[in-house]
């Protein structure tokens, strides 16, 4: 009789094992977890930004060491002209300036060189993966100047070389 009382003490302590070891999974999965779920949130972002967003679409970046890639496409049909775009994170806020980016309705252009200040450096030994809220200031051909702001951060993952 003493055994069945033991037997089902053990048999509770697996069942909850189990369901602990399920609940851990999806919520890794889910993005829970930074480690494990960044990829999940890489594939969400990417999809967001080279989805349906207007006025710009963002169909690649990368950040590599200090220095942030990253590709602007104009949806609209009108000619328009990126004043600025600024990337915020937990560390702080990083502002790249150029009046000279004009973007034809359709195209697209790729920005290099943006280097980041050694806050935001990546480091794939210390940082799995990136993430930056994306806000650009832009003007159309009529002179009126507007702002995007992305519902969803670019989030990717760091490469040093």
């Amino acid at each position: 009789m003493r055994a069945k009382k033991g037997q089902g003490a053990a048999e509770y302590l697996i069942l909850l094992a189990v369901v602990l070891i399920v609940g851990i999974v999806a919520i890794a999965l889910l993005g829970g977890f930074a480690g494990l779920g960044g990829g999940a949130m890489e594939s969400e972002s990417k999809q967001y930004w080279t989805g349906s967003v207007r006025p710009f679409t963002v169909p690649d970046y990368a950040q590599i060491n200090d220095t942030f890639y990253i590709t602007f496409r104009n949806m609209e049909a009108e000619n328009l002209r990126i004043m600025n775009f600024t990337l915020t994170s937990a560390l702080g806020t990083e502002t790249y300036n150029n009046t000279a980016l004009s973007l034809k309705g359709g195209s697209q252009k790729t920005v290099q060189d943006f280097n980041l200040t050694s806050t935001h450096w990546c480091d794939s030994d210390a940082y799995d993966y990136f993430e930056y809220d994306l806000k650009i200031t832009y003007q159309s051909n009529s002179g009126v100047t507007k702002t995007q702001i992305g519902a969803k951060p670019l989030v990717g993952n760091c490469v040093s070389q």
